[in-house]
């Protein structure tokens, strides 16, 4: 405490105790007033010192009220000028996805310094601050940064989206919902493998009977007339397992697989040609 500050108080002090109880409770007052004003004096001066300049210049508000001594009174006011000079001011930009963001919040450690960049600017102590900026739908970024006395300055950063996963229900919702599966072709193929089958069944028998027939009848000098109607009884037999087995097939796919309106269209044909001496088949189906 400065000596001027004591001679105040030692004053008030003698006044207090001279007076009447009325002036004496105003007196004591007015120490009390008076003891406020010294503590603010004293204390933005070491606030100052160690850098606390926030804090100073709202204890030199404080000390430089009329309720002050004079000297108190002008001393804050003037220093309340210079500690106002040398609290730095930053301003923060962002911009992220092409365009300015001004929905970021800042802040440093537990204290929140801006939830909104509106172009306004911030008041910090000279220092050193580890600056995290956040921003919806972006990768929160740090900054370390160092602030000097009387510092004006802009800070600008830039954010980078967060990566998007979609969750298991949205990769299945992506996918289009499989189709009614129809009746229409299962049963069609179905049907030509019972006759493909059938057939193979019907001309395998026949053509073994009749080979039968003439290894009794006339081997080893059957015509070759004779020989041409096995062959040919053959011949369907194996067409009709093959035509079947393949019907078989595109029966079983088409139950097992969801069918559209492009499937629903589709036409198959089969047509099996045989004589005497030759045996053909046409299998057709549009896909």
């Amino acid at each position: 405490m400065s000596l001027r500050v004591r001679c105040t108080l030692t004053l008030f002090a003698l006044v207090s105790l001279s007076s009447n109880p009325a002036r004496a409770q105003n007196a004591v007052s007015a120490s009390a007033a008076t003891a406020a004003c010294v503590h603010a004096y004293e204390q933005a001066q070491e606030e100052r010192q160690v850098g606390k300049l926030l804090e100073a210049r709202a204890h030199l508000q404080s000390c430089a009220q009329d309720t002050c001594p004079s000297f108190i009174r002008s001393d804050c006011g003037a220093w309340y000028q210079e500690v106002q000079a040398e609290v730095p001011n930053v301003v923060f930009s962002a911009r992220g996805a092409g365009r300015d963001l001004t929905d970021v919040g800042v802040s440093s450690g537990q204290q929140v310094l801006a939830s909104r960049l509106d172009g306004e600017a911030v008041e910090l102590d000279p220092g050193e601050y580890d600056l995290q900026f956040t921003a919806p739908g972006m990768q929160p970024v740090t900054q370390h940064v160092r602030i000097s006395r009387g510092e004006r300055t802009q800070r600008r950063v830039e954010f980078v989206r967060l990566p998007q996963e979609p969750s298991a229900g949205q990769g299945a919702a992506s996918l289009p919902p499989p189709g009614p599966r129809s009746a229409v072709l299962p049963a069609v193929f179905g049907g030509v493998a019972v006759i493909g089958l059938a057939g193979f069944a019907v001309f395998g028998t026949r053509g073994r009977s009749a080979e039968s027939r003439l290894e009794t009848t006339c081997s080893p000098h059957c015509s070759e007339d004779q020989i041409s109607s096995v062959r040919t009884q053959y011949a369907v037999a194996d067409v009709s397992l093959a035509v079947g087995l393949a019907s078989l097939g595109l029966a079983a796919y088409f139950a097992l697989s969801p069918s559209s309106e492009r499937r629903a269209a589709r036409a198959a044909s089969f047509d099996v040609q045989a004589s005497a001496r030759a045996v053909g088949a046409t299998y057709q189906v549009a896909f």
